[in-house]
């Protein structure tokens, strides 16, 4: 009909941090394939406002900060999640304040030299009063963190949900590619020495999740907290993990993604326990405390809150011995200079 006038939707307005990231960087990518969303990030480096100037706004300051935040950096650095709810909170527009935080499963992890230990955690359960528990008999940045953004959010009056992922596998068509964190340190030690390592027995077992999976969970929760399905605050902790594997199966995938390298010339890779301080000295681990939990603990987390929200993971378990193949090329590439 003549006459008539566009309607124009107003496009839904989002902040992140650690776009650059692995993480960060894979939900950037999935957040910019929506054309409801107006996607803003915080940028440290110059080479990333010029990789990413193009494609989105970036914010130099938090003063311009609105409704929904994801935090995709650091999951240890407390001031930054304070400053992001408290950026929030004083927004000074009205609605829903949604404040989307990362933590990780290293928060649950049991540690007994190598060997299976500990049991499974539902995040149906109450999550927020094991952190309590454990995070008085030892602190831990994991669990100190996702506490006070709980507390915090509380207090000011921001919905905060957090995504706890295990271990992290693949690769994404990120802006700015990375390598996940947890696996390259084994498989470029297995590069180097010939030994693809396990601590202790190796049948401590960590849940596992692939990159593209939980970049997609970010995005249901955003729009399920929107539509108020999603629980918030002490009962808005989320797991995000699909399937588990033991740390002795992850040094057998090491083993054949070094062996399977186009050049490789050094033979066959042997399998090899070793301590926990010898997992502290290589490059990518810092210190005994860290490859106790990033190479030796147990954790197994059953992400039901997120499969009753729609989450569906497609990557299994033979996505983790995809990605460590991918990331051997990837690294023996580096280490040859190429």
């Amino acid at each position: 009909m003549s006459g008539e006038l566009p309607i124009t939707i107003p496009k839904l307005k989002v902040f992140l941090t650690g776009g650059t990231g692995y993480i960060g960087g894979a939900i950037l990518t999935a957040l910019l394939r929506s054309p409801d969303l107006e996607v803003t990030t915080l940028v440290r480096s110059e080479s990333a406002i010029e990789t990413l100037t193009s494609l989105l706004r970036i914010l130099n300051s938090l003063r311009d900060l609105r409704r929904n935040a994801f935090n995709c950096a650091s999951a240890n650095d407390l001031p930054a999640a304070e400053a992001l709810i408290n950026g929030l909170s004083e927004s000074g527009e009205g609605g829903k304040r949604i404040f989307v935080h990362t933590s990780g499963t290293s928060a649950f992890a049991t540690y007994n030299d190598g060997d299976e230990a500990g049991r499974a955690f539902d995040d149906t359960e109450d999550l927020v009063g094991v952190l309590k528990e454990w995070d008085e008999r030892e602190q831990y940045g994991h669990r100190t963190v996702t506490l006070k953004v709980v507390e915090l959010g509380t207090e000011k009056g921001v919905s905060t949900y957090t995504i706890v992922p295990p271990m992290i596998c693949g690769q994404t068509a990120a802006i700015i590619p990375r390598l996940s964190v947890q696996l390259p340190p084994l498989i470029r030690t297995a590069i180097e020495t010939k030994k693809a390592h396990f601590i202790g027995s190796g049948n401590a077992i960590w849940s596992n999740v692939h990159i593209t999976d939980l970049a997609n969970l970010y995005e249901l929760i955003l729009r399920c907290a929107l539509s108020g399905v999603a629980k918030s605050g002490y009962d808005g902790i989320y797991f995000a993990s699909n399937g588990e594997k033991s740390w002795k199966d992850i040094a057998y995938g090491v083993k054949e993604a070094v062996e399977a390298l186009e050049r490789w010339d050094g033979g066959k890779v042997g399998l090899e326990s070793w301590t926990v301080e010898d997992a502290a000295g290589i490059e990518g681990v810092n210190g005994v405390r860290d490859a106790k939990l990033a190479f030796g603990s147990n954790v197994i987390t059953v992400p039901n809150k997120a499969l009753k929200l729609g989450w569906k993971p497609a990557f299994g378990g033979e996505a983790v011995v995809d990605s460590m193949k991918k990331d051997a090329v990837i690294l023996w590439k580096q280490l040859k200079n190429e």
